[in-house]
């Protein structure tokens, strides 16, 4: 079966053929399709990408291309991961926002409407062909805003797409090793909507254990999540937020952290990058691949170690993992997990996703998809953030009886802003824009909502077009 990565020239696609390489017999995959529309970094990193792979796996073909159409022909699967604009309209998000005491982040408020208007008409496009060319293919959209893109897509009709995040298996992970368990022995319950989403549920051995992890200040310390915010708000909301929920709830103190420093996320990461791509020329990486690899790797530590660094005003520091004994827990299977358990890091939920199909193999992940019930006062066809069951079946939402009702009104109101965002762009309408942005917590005002749609429309116009 093929597999096809749409966005190929991006720094993780090395990650990610080394994952399908590694694991292709368990995946049921033989073919890989990596398309970029930046010839240069296809050949960079898509070149380093082919040999590790080959390195790891003799038999997995890895095919390099330009062409979406030539990418997904055939394709059983199709992963998206694109940045339409580059690195520098990410910038130019955020400064816009930041210009007017605003956070400007490239997955919510104002930075994540304006990636959306670029990004939407040509995640639609590429739908539209994916669906004429592949073999009635699969679509994994990890493309950000990611909730918000997945929605307008299933809004156009094509169910055929989940959406993903590192983030919630990523917090998932992390939650097993501070309390040094493997994390198929752990049983969560997430829910919300992508980067905007609640964890309220740890068991194990069918005993719900949340509440004393979070009474527990090592544990909390331990946590990069939960490390990021007040323990009493933890506490007092008998979950852990996602990372992303810190814009919402210390939003001064992420403002203030970015304001102060010497650069925005964006300018950081285009640093980093710039710098790499810059490093792998010297090195020849194309006709040096062994190096390249090693210029990689250390580019991309120093990458993970910036994550949510400038909004929360540093990193944090691991501390030792707590002793489920001294919570009165009885400890159960330790270690780190094997290949016998889940797949982990970027594009592991949708490897997950497909062996459990593949396999008849029921796991639990958290998906953005339809919410069919799963979030009570949401419609059906609303797009959430939630664990689901999966097997050969495929998914099927789990049930959330109750949600806290601050929670509730805040998920409302962003899926109110995402449905109006959505309607903009359908309509290039300004008007409707400034509705949704004023709407948004993180903007909350009529006249900023007015400035930033016209200088985002003005700005972008080369992607967007004209709007009324």
């Amino acid at each position: 079966m093929k597999i096809a990565l749409i966005g190929g020239g991006g720094v993780r696609t090395i990650y990610f053929t080394q994952a399908v390489a590694k694991y292709a017999k368990r995946l049921g995959l033989d073919h890989i399709s990596i398309m970029d529309s930046n010839a240069e970094k296809l050949e960079i990193y898509g070149s380093l990408a082919r040999f590790n792979a080959t390195q790891i796996n003799k038999e997995i073909k890895v095919e390099l291309t330009n062409s979406i159409e030539e990418a997904v022909s055939g394709a059983d699967y199709v992963v998206i991961t694109i940045r339409v604009g580059g690195d520098e309209s990410r910038i130019k998000d955020e400064k816009i926002a930041l210009a007017r005491n605003l956070i400007g982040q490239e997955t919510t408020g104002a930075g994540g409407f304006s990636y959306a208007l670029r990004t939407i008409p040509v995640m639609l496009d590429y739908c539209r062909i994916i669906k004429e060319k592949s073999n009635n293919a699969l679509i994994f959209n990890f493309t950000n805003p990611a909730g918000l893109v997945t929605q307008a897509l299933h809004k156009h009709g094509y169910k055929n797409v989940i959406g993903v995040c590192d983030g919630p298996t990523c917090l998932i992970a992390e939650l097993a090793h501070a309390i040094s368990v493997s994390d198929s022995n752990i049983e969560t319950r997430i829910y919300g909507l992508n980067h905007l989403s609640w964890l309220d549920g740890v068991k194990i051995q069918g005993k719900e254990i949340l509440g004393k992890l979070i009474d527990n200040d090592a544990f909390l310390e331990n946590l990069h999540e939960s490390a990021m915010f007040d323990r009493g708000l933890i506490r007092s909301l008998k979950a852990i937020p996602n990372a992303y929920l810190y814009y919402y709830y210390h939003r001064e103190k992420a403002l203030q952290n970015i304001l102060t420093s010497k650069m925005t996320r964006g300018e950081l990461v285009k640093d980093i990058n710039e710098r790499m791509l810059k490093a792998l020329k010297a090195a020849d990486a194309v006709n040096n691949p062994e190096e390249g690899l090693r210029v990689y790797r250390s580019f991309m530590d120093e990458r993970e170690k910036t994550y949510m660094s400038i909004e929360t005003g540093g990193k944090q520091e691991k501390k030792e993992a707590v002793d489920l004994r001294a919570l009165g827990i009885e400890s159960i299977v330790q270690g780190i997990s094997d290949e016998g358990e889940k797949f982990e890091g970027y594009a592991g939920v949708a490897f997950n996703y497909i062996e459990a199909v593949k396999n008849n193999k029921t796991l639990y992940l958290p998906l953005n998809v339809a919410n069919n019930g799963s979030v009570p006062g949401l419609a059906d066809d609303d797009v959430v953030e939630v664990t689901c069951r999966i097997d050969g079946n495929g998914i099927q939402t789990i049930k959330v009886d109750s949600v806290p009702e601050e929670n509730m009104l805040l998920i409302k109101q962003i899926k109110r802003y995402e449905h109006l965002t959505i309607e903009a762009i359908e309509n290039k309408s300004k008007d409707i824009a400034i509705k949704a942005l004023m709407i948004h917590p993180l903007v909350n005002s009529y006249s900023l909502a007015k400035e930033l749609v016209n200088e985002y429309v003005e700005v972008f116009k080369d992607f967007v077009g004209e709007w009324r």
